[in-house]
């Protein structure tokens, strides 16, 4: 079917070939009618090239009609492939047909043991937006080849996008690793990557299949979920599903199946962290956090349920209600006369995915006729300084600041930084990572922490720093010149009804 689809293009050419012969050939005849004296052999001339106009004409139109013929007989071949379960692109079984021959050869083979294993390219999608789809195709149907020509014997398919499988029999699991692991070793090695220059990152979950409840939707479910609790970083790695992995999974799957409730019943509340003036510490800020205080489990860490919000999505829904939650209690903070501090509230990344991030906020923000600048954007360090993305990231934060808006750089120092990027960046405030101040004793550590903050300071830019619990790294901290610190030695995150004691009788100080 591709050596078919290779002949489409040639087919084009040549038929545009032809037309523009014809046209040529009939503007020469209409020079020659139109000309004053005309001889007998510009006559014949005239008529030769009348009847090459026509015959070109009709081949024209017959290669036009094959062309859709071909056309068709190749849609049909792409019909029939997926009707027999074979991806079009890799030649491999596509996720239905894995799992039916995956189930049969399994049952087939009750005296042997299999394992799921699942392979998933890394960011495949950037890499399409970066060489084209066509080269994309290409990186896919050799991972495909790779997958066949070193398991051969085994069961292979593809599933949606990048992503691989396999069901592999072992004696010993760990020879399921080193599959796994010579399957992620040939990939790596293809010469496509070179051509294109990119080092490819291939995940891999494996699952132990189990007899006793053989599902192979489940499986690659599981191989899945094993898959994504990978950190996102830089180098090709494996996981195992097991029991941790399964409580996690039963965890997540319970707390979607009780979030729209939870969301309407108002079960997740809104925190404030203050944040202090190092100078003359008074509270000159907080930190709106969400906890979910649910009716069985009773308050549940932000850490247990945010990424599995930002995996499925809710996570917008969620940002959306904690921030218009706490411009009702800015404007009413106003209305009641307290001592109004500025209040910063954490997006996801998943929002830079949507159309109207800004606008939605915006409107929200008129809505409760919140003055410019009480309310500040915390956007992570890994969204600001994200390869992926940054002019539409830069973007955003640009239209935020137009709103009225300020912007803050949450964890930074916590990843790769780019320095570079940090003075063209639209942006108020750098928060420290609290792991500066983990070992705040070591001169090295000093270092570090006072020149992050001088850069700042050069950079016109307000820092603050998050963390901070004894009062040695408070000492320290005032010391390089650090604007404003936020942490447990001055106080936990509380309830709306406990911060508003802290600003109802005017600047509240904690020295």
């Amino acid at each position: 079917m591709n050596d078919v689809s290779k002949l489409l293009p040639l087919i084009k050419f040549y038929a545009v070939i032809a037309f523009v012969c014809a046209l040529a050939i009939l503007l020469g005849i209409l020079n020659i009618i139109t000309g004053e004296e005309i001889t007998h052999t510009e006559k014949l001339l005239s008529a030769y090239n009348f009847v090459l106009v026509v015959i070109v004409i009709i081949f024209c139109v017959i290669v036009r009609k094959e062309f859709k013929l071909i056309r068709k007989h190749i849609n049909r071949l792409k019909s029939a492939y997926n009707v027999a379960g074979i991806d079009p692109v890799c030649n491999l079984r596509n996720k239905y047909k894995f799992i039916n021959d995956g189930e049969i050869f399994i049952e087939r083979n009750p005296e042997k043991s299999f394992a799921l294993i699942h392979f998933d390219i890394s960011k495949f999608t950037i890499i399409n937006n970066t060489v084209g789809y066509k080269v994309g195709d290409k990186i896919l149907q050799q991972i495909g080849k790779t997958l066949q020509d070193i398991l051969a014997d085994e069961i292979t398919g593809k599933g949606e996008g990048d992503n691989f499988f396999a069901v592999v029999e072992y004696k010993d699991q760990e020879e399921v690793v080193d599959k796994a692991l010579e399957v992620s070793d040939k990939i790596e090695e293809l010469k496509i990557w070179q051509k294109i220059k990119i080092k490819p990152v291939i995940k891999i979950g494996i699952f132990y299949v189990n007899r006793d409840d053989l599902d192979l939707r489940t499986a690659i479910e599981r191989a899945y979920f094993a898959k994504i609790t990978l950190k996102n970083n830089y180098k090709s790695e494996y996981v195992i599903y097991n029991d941790k992995i399964g409580s996690e999974l039963i965890e997540a799957k319970r707390m979607e199946d009780e979030m729209h409730k939870a969301l309407e019943r108002k079960e997740f509340k809104v925190y404030f962290q203050p944040k202090v003036n190092l100078r003359t510490g008074e509270i000159t800020g907080a930190e709106a956090l969400v906890r979910w205080e649910h009716p069985k489990l009773g308050t549940i860490s932000p850490a247990r349920f945010i990424p599995i919000f930002e995996k499925n999505g809710f996570i917008i829904k969620l940002d959306k209600y904690v921030f218009e939650e706490v411009c009702k209690n800015i404007r009413k903070w106003i209305n009641e006369g307290y001592h109004v501090v500025p209040v910063s509230v954490n997006v996801s990344r998943v929002h830079f995915l949507t159309r109207n991030f800004v606008s939605d906020y915006s409107e929200i923000k008129r809505k409760y006729r919140i003055h410019n600048r009480l309310i500040e954007i915390e956007i992570t360090e890994s969204i600001a300084f994200s390869n992926e993305n940054v002019d539409e990231v830069f973007s955003v934060m640009r239209e935020f600041r137009e709103a009225g808006f300020d912007i803050s750089i949450d964890d930074f120092g916590s990843g790769y930084s780019s320095l570079g990027l940090l003075k063209a960046m639209p942006v108020n405030t750098l928060k420290l990572d609290k792991m500066f101040l983990n070992d705040i004793e070591d001169y090295n550590a000093q270092v570090i922490v006072s020149n992050i903050v001088n850069m700042a300071k050069n950079l016109n830019l307000m820092v603050v720093s998050e963390g901070v619990e004894t009062e040695t790294q408070v000492d320290f901290l005032k010391g390089i010149g650090c604007d404003i610190a936020q942490g447990y030695v001055f106080a936990k995150p509380v309830p709306v009804n406990i911060f508003e004691t802290f600003i109802s009788n005017g600047k509240a100080k904690y020295y």
